[in-house]
């Protein structure tokens, strides 16, 4: 969820870039180029720094000659103005006003602002300073991710080493471009946006022969979230009522396809490597086998099902957390420790994933789970199991594991 919408019209109203201005002119950051091809334009020397070095032209313009100021430069204001660094002469800090633009329920570990019983809210910026929102900040924070794809990695360096060169080596530190690479259709993705949506892009055959295509506002090919969500779900729609023969009510088929959807969407994107092209495919989005969302969600029903068929035929039912600790020191085949031992893991392999702004290390380790945990489950059958003991440590086993995967699947797909 968002906070805080931020307008670029009250950057240059407020006088944002004018203050930075001002800061990295009088820091010797910045200085006004007299001859050469630069002449009358303002400029950042990056020839000091090792991130720019190797360049033949190091130089930044930051204003131009005729007066406007670069996107990089305003980049650095607003980087400034997160960081709590954009300060006035007499040390205050330079800020935005505050309106609220929409309020709404959205249910989640993450909670934002609380804006009236029950609802969330999302605040937008104003040029009026006199505005504000109860009990509400923005800015001034410790780390700033900005989640900008990897085309802007060379503006993102000059806006960091500006923070650099400031002063607050850091803050500069603390500056990370989460980058990523854009995500594209396959021609097959293309086709069934199409036939569902009865809308053509107009794609010639040499185009629909590539691995992927590109999308863009300008050419008119793409698809709104919103829109593709939806398209998502009619096909999740109908590979249930496929599995299913007939099954389930309406409502029942909706519901699972609308979690499937969003399963699917989300893992894809999460599986992908940042530094990777991500070409969306339906077909591969919403199979129930192999690296997908819905093999994971699958792994927990099926886990569930376990429990449930135990409840009815042997009146058994998950283990309490108590019960599954008085079992350590128990004697375990190598297989089920494998299990237990990965569902372990967690907190090891989300702290990589922050640490090199790479989800897929989670992703990997959720589908390498439920891999194991399918291999496991025709191996040590837990219903017709006649030995109590065994019976009670394999129980032990799979609580343990569907405990784990609600939790990773919540972390992960938000579902």
């Amino acid at each position: 969820a968002y906070d805080l919408l931020t307008h670029e019209s009250d950057i240059l109203h407020l006088g944002f870039w004018q203050r930075a201005f001002e800061i990295l002119r009088d820091a010797g950051a910045i200085r006004l180029e007299d001859e050469g091809k630069n002449s009358g334009c303002w400029v950042m020397s990056l020839a000091a720094s090792p991130e720019f070095a190797e360049m033949d032209d190091p130089d930044k313009i930051l204003v131009r000659s005729n007066g406007t100021v670069t996107y990089t430069g305003k980049d650095i204001a607003y980087q400034l103005w997160k960081l709590g660094l954009l300060l006035d002469v007499d040390g205050a800090r330079h800020d935005f006003g505050y309106r609220p633009f929409a309020s709404w329920e959205q249910p989640g570990p993450a909670q934002p602002v609380v804006y009236g019983p029950g609802s969330e809210l999302l605040a937008r910026t104003t040029s009026d300073t006199s505005d504000s929102v109860p009990d509400a900040t923005f800015g001034g924070g410790r780390h700033v991710y900005n989640v900008i794809d990897v085309r802007q990695a060379y503006p993102q360096k000059v806006v960091k080493e500006a923070v650099r060169v400031l002063g607050h080596p850091e803050a500069a530190d603390n500056s990370v471009h989460f980058s990523y690479e854009m995500v594209a259709l396959t021609p097959a993705a293309v086709s069934e946006i199409e036939r569902r949506t009865e809308v053509s892009f107009g794609l010639d055959d040499e185009a629909m022969s590539k691995a992927y295509i590109e999308m863009s506002g300008r050419k008119g090919i793409g698809v709104k979230a919103d829109e593709f969500l939806d398209v998502l779900t009619d096909a999740a729609e109908d590979a249930i009522v496929e599995r299913l023969e007939g099954g389930g009510t309406p409502a029942d088929i909706a519901d699972r396809a609308q979690a499937i959807a969003v399963g699917a969407l989300r893992y894809l994107m999460a599986r992908q490597s940042r530094n990777r092209v991500l070409a969306f495919d339906f077909g591969e989005a919403l199979s129930f086998e192999g690296d997908t969302g819905p093999y994971l969600q699958y792994s927990a029903v099926r886990a569930g099902k376990i429990f449930a068929k135990l409840a009815e035929r042997r009146g058994e039912g998950r283990l309490a957390e108590d019960e599954v600790a008085a079992l350590a020191g128990t004697q375990i085949g190598d297989d089920l420790w494998e299990l237990v031992l990965q569902c372990a893991r967690r907190r090891e392999v989300v702290g990589q994933s922050i640490a090199n702004l790479e989800f897929s290390l989670l992703a990997q380790h959720v589908h390498e789970l439920a891999q194991l945990f399918h291999r496991l489950y025709h191996a040590h059958p837990v219903v017709p199991e006649e030995d109590t003991d065994t019976r009670r440590l394999r129980r032990a086993v799979f609580t343990l594991f569907e405990s784990e995967m609600k939790v990773l699947l919540e972390l992960l797909l938000g579902i």
